[in-house]
């Protein structure tokens, strides 16, 4: 290679390094290092982000209760977990559960964004499938009575001020399950 293909190459090679580095430097989660309002010139790096256009920046938790002798116990996150092993970033089936009640749960979250009625919200496939998994979660935690769940949106962000109920659900009894025992999990 001649000096000057070699100088080139490195030239070229250093522009396209800063850019890609400028590039996720300015597109990091909550623009904590957003380079285009400190640097103008900077603003056409392109804006990259997972599932565009509409890239997540809520969290959701489903939260649930149940009422014990007249009591309301404390709101407890709903959670799957399921073990992490070796090939879990290539296979990892048990991520199933989480990823549909995460489905079911912006389900909930899109009807109320869109100003539905809260009937019809009640009425939903997602409504029905996320109170059956906490009535089976209740029930499994020694629930007799009733429960209610919340869907809560959070923007990291925002703190303590970015936390958003979505939907509350109205109590429920927990005798109207279809099938006892039956495990979602």
């Amino acid at each position: 290679m001649k000096p000057k293909q070699g100088s080139a190459a490195l030239i070229v090679g250093a522009i396209l390094s800063a850019h890609v580095v400028l590039t996720a430097l300015d597109n990091l989660p909550d623009t904590k290092v957003s380079l285009g309002t400190r640097l103008p010139w900077l603003r056409k790096l392109p804006q990259w982000r997972f599932f565009a256009p509409n890239p997540g920046m809520e969290d959701l938790y489903v939260m649930y209760r149940w009422d014990s002798d007249g009591e309301w116990t404390k709101w407890t996150e709903l959670v799957f977990g399921s073990r992490t092993r070796f090939y879990s970033a290539a296979w990892n089936p048990g991520s199933r559960a989480s990823k549909a009640l995460f489905d079911t749960a912006h389900q909930l979250r899109t009807l109320a964004g869109f100003g539905s009625s809260f009937e019809w919200a009640l009425g939903s496939e997602g409504y029905s499938l996320v109170s059956e998994v906490v009535r089976d979660r209740c029930a499994a935690d020694g629930a007799t009575e009733s429960f209610q769940f919340m869907v809560l949106a959070a923007v990291p962000a925002d703190g303590a001020e970015g936390l958003k109920p979505i939907l509350v659900s109205p109590p429920s009894s927990l005798v109207a399950s279809a099938e006892p025992g039956k495990t979602w999990m």
